[in-house]
């Protein structure tokens, strides 16, 4: 059993978003992502892959192809293989648990950042 603390990957920056990597394995990635107000996640893919993601903290926008649906603590939401995902407004500083499955194959996506 692995057990991890998320209160420990929240932070933020002025900079850029931070993403902190809770586990990962062939099978499975999760990670925290924080994004402060006003920052963004561009629109994107996950190859072949489905992710979950929930709401630790924070208000905004989620859009996944051509709908956006508002997000805030408690929320969770689905989006499937070729779906396009992105974070087009943060309206206070947010904090997401992501989990990704099967883990892509591309290694940027188990990258930290920031």
């Amino acid at each position: 059993m692995d057990f991890r603390n998320l209160e420990n990957s929240i932070e933020f920056s002025d900079d850029q978003l931070i993403k902190r990597i809770i586990f990962s394995n062939e099978q499975i990635l999760s990670f925290v992502l924080n994004l402060k107000r006003g920052q963004t996640l561009p629109v994107h893919e996950h190859e072949n892959s489905s992710v979950v993601l929930n709401v630790l903290q924070g208000k905004g926008e989620l859009q996944i192809n051509d709908k956006v649906q508002k997000l805030q603590k408690g929320s969770a939401a689905l989006a499937n293989g070729k779906d396009k995902f992105g974070i087009p407004l943060v309206e206070e500083n947010l904090s997401l648990f992501v989990t990704i499955s099967p883990r892509p194959n591309d290694k940027k996506f188990a990258q930290e950042i920031g």
